[in-house]
């Protein structure tokens, strides 16, 4: 009798560890069941990476733009001064041009002319922007005058006296300046302007007087002269006290010091004031 060969045994099949099969089936549901236009994570991951790159480079390009901002330099030169009156000038002169009246405008005017003729004065570097500057300044005492014919006040007169002065026309502002202290002598700009022309004529006693009247005249230092002119007081009598010679001053006038009938002309006594 044959014997039957006992069947092999099958090889167990194989279990898949940690693998969930009805997970699996929905998980492969859901990725079919995604909605028209929603994006897959992946996608998800570079866009948000993308925006986070995007706006620190936004904000590294503002903070620069800040930093060069601060830290540009301006060329201060004459066409950089024309472009920050030029405007301005001009409105003011269509508002006269509209209202030869306006004192207000016409003051403005002169003073913006002034200021501009001055600077680019300073900057001048060609024949061409000296010109332009002389003819700035040269404007400017036409609105003076426009002005003054309308209002006649001290303050617009020392300021043309001043424009005069910037002119190079340091003589005549001088006398304008003495007749604004003599109709006006309480008003004391005018008394610190002329100190200060004084001294660029290198009249010493005369500035001093006048510097003094400055303060006499500005005692609360509300228009500014008092303290102008005790700086420049300070700074005069210090130079005359390093130069002084060492044998006193018996005899008054000797030793530059007597200020008597100092004024210009005649214009002003011992103590700067008018007559």
């Amino acid at each position: 009798m044959s014997k039957k060969q006992a069947p092999k045994p099958s090889k167990p099949k194989s279990k898949r560890v940690g693998k969930d099969p009805a997970g699996e089936k929905d998980a492969k549901r859901a990725k079919r069941e995604r909605r028209p236009g929603e994006l897959s994570r992946p996608q998800k991951v570079v866009i948000i990476a993308f925006i986070v790159i995007f706006a620190f480079s936004t904000l590294a390009g503002a903070i620069a733009s800040v930093v060069q901002s601060d830290n540009q330099t301006v060329e201060y030169n004459v066409d950089y001064v024309d472009s920050q009156y030029e405007s301005t000038v001009a409105d003011l002169e269509s508002k006269v041009e509209a209202d030869p009246s306006d004192t207000d405008s016409l003051l403005s005017l002169a003073q913006n002319c002034t200021s501009w003729g001055r600077m680019v004065g300073m900057l001048a570097q060609t024949d061409d922007e000296r010109s332009h500057g002389t003819e700035l300044l040269q404007r400017a005492l036409g609105y003076y005058d426009q002005y003054l014919e309308l209002s006649d006040t001290p303050e617009a007169r020392t300021e043309r006296a001043l424009c005069e002065y910037y002119l190079g026309e340091t003589d005549q502002a001088v006398a304008d300046l003495e007749a604004v202290t003599q109709a006006s002598p309480e008003y004391a700009p005018a008394w610190a302007d002329l100190g200060m022309l004084y001294e660029a004529q290198g009249s010493t006693d005369q500035a001093v007087a006048a510097y003094e009247q400055a303060v006499a005249n500005d005692p609360d230092d509300e228009a500014g002269a008092k303290s102008y002119a005790e700086g420049r007081l300070e700074s005069l009598q210090g130079d005359s006290a390093d130069g002084s010679a060492d044998d006193g001053s018996d005899d008054a006038g000797t030793d530059g010091t007597d200020t008597t009938d100092t004024g210009a002309d005649g214009a002003t006594n011992d103590a700067g004031a008018s007559e």
